[in-house]
């Protein structure tokens, strides 16, 4: 199974390099207010396009990445929470069973 996977991404960065090299073609890249030129934040002339769609599939998955962080942290926090939740929950039934009825009488009905 390794094998096919090492062979899909040599497959997609063989297609990836056919499309970097097919388009270099020099781009402008512009920030701003579109009409008005005095509003334009900045302007980078000159790089070639597949360095922009690069740019942007890193910007991309960059984006992606952090907001999976952000959620595995949410995900973790309430986790801790519910199993602390658990933990007392099961510690109030405990105290409520008493002390002479613990695990090993619920053990002799089953059996």
């Amino acid at each position: 199974m390794g094998w096919v996977k090492n062979i899909f991404l040599m497959v997609i960065l063989i297609v990836c390099i056919f499309f970097f090299l097919q388009n270099t073609d020099q781009v402008a890249i512009r920030f701003g207010l579109s009409p008005f030129k005095e509003y334009q934040f900045f302007e980078i002339s000159k790089i070639p396009l597949f360095l922009v769609v690069l740019c942007s599939i890193l910007f991309g998955i960059l984006i992606g990445g952090l907001v999976d962080l952000y959620r595995r942290f949410q995900l973790k926090r309430s986790l801790r929470q519910k199993q602390k939740t658990i933990e007392r929950l099961e510690k109030e039934i405990q105290s409520l069973r008493g002390p002479d009825l613990g695990e090993s009488s619920s053990l002799k009905k089953e059996g």
